[in-house]
């Protein structure tokens, strides 16, 4: 008796990992079957990305510097080339403290009153950003506007500014410009390629959920096959799509045979 249910049990397992196999085939033959759908569901997103990535949204530009850190004061007897590991390893820490001090209040609204900018700190502080190199001594700083001369303006005056206002506050320190801010000539955001080819991508899944999901609550019998794996009886007989024969063979298909046989 118990030998009988375990094999009832694996047949049914059986039969249910066949089940799922042909459901995954036939929702893979579902999508091919619709792949012009997936196409112009695909090209849409596209265009959508496209026009409002290219003419809703304001593109910003970036410019910004890169400074050198240095645990000594730029007069100190103790230069670049003397560092040993310890004072590299401190200047490191250093630059953690003057990443949050370059983009501090103080010193963007010193910069700005420098330039004549007319900006609150508050509307621009989440503008201004900045990153320190674990590796090396390098702090980066970067303005991110949509003008891109007022970008380049407050990063050259901020890099102006932020050397001595750090000096007068970590004693026996000093930062140094490696690179100068540049006028950006190319948008930093948004990317038109990138955005149209994420639009093209939605596009594509969303077009491929609506065919998945219409497959799966579809209970018609469309096959044979299917009516034998559903019922599990043997089909030995079918009656011929009267309208279909009609289209392909034109006027003179089974409707007219069927008149003339009367």
């Amino acid at each position: 008796m118990s030998t009988s249910t375990a094999g009832s049990e694996n047949r049914g397992r059986q039969s249910s990992d066949q089940v799922k196999e042909i459901d995954l085939l036939e929702i893979g033959r579902a999508i091919w079957d619709k792949f012009w759908f997936v196409v112009l569901l695909t090209l849409i997103g596209a265009a959508l990305a496209f026009g409002i990535t290219n003419f809703l949204i304001h593109p910003t530009y970036r410019s910004g510097f890169t400074a050198y850190v240095n645990n000594h004061a730029s007069g100190s007897e103790n230069n670049v080339s003397s560092l040993n590991s310890g004072d590299t390893a401190a200047s490191q820490t250093l630059a953690q403290t003057y990443a949050s001090i370059i983009k501090s209040r103080p010193v963007v609204e010193d910069a700005m009153d420098r330039i004549s900018m007319d900006v609150n700190y508050d509307d621009i502080a989440d503008d201004i950003t900045t990153e320190v190199d674990t590796d090396s001594q390098l702090v980066t700083l970067d303005v991110t506007m949509e003008n891109a001369t007022d970008a380049r303006n407050l990063a050259r005056s901020i890099a102006r500014v932020a050397p001595k206002y750090v000096a007068s506050i970590v004693e026996g320190s000093s930062m140094k410009i490696v690179s100068s801010p540049i006028l950006p000539d190319q948008p930093y955001a948004p990317s038109i390629p990138k955005n149209t080819a994420v639009g093209a991508i939605i596009g594509c899944l969303l077009a491929m959920i609506i065919i998945i999901i219409r497959h799966l609550t579809d209970d018609r019998i469309k096959s044979v096959e299917e009516l034998e794996a559903k019922f599990g009886f043997s089909v030995i007989g079918t009656i011929p799509n009267f309208d279909e024969a009609a289209n392909n063979k034109g006027k003179k298909g089974y409707y007219y045979a069927a008149s003339k046989a009367k």
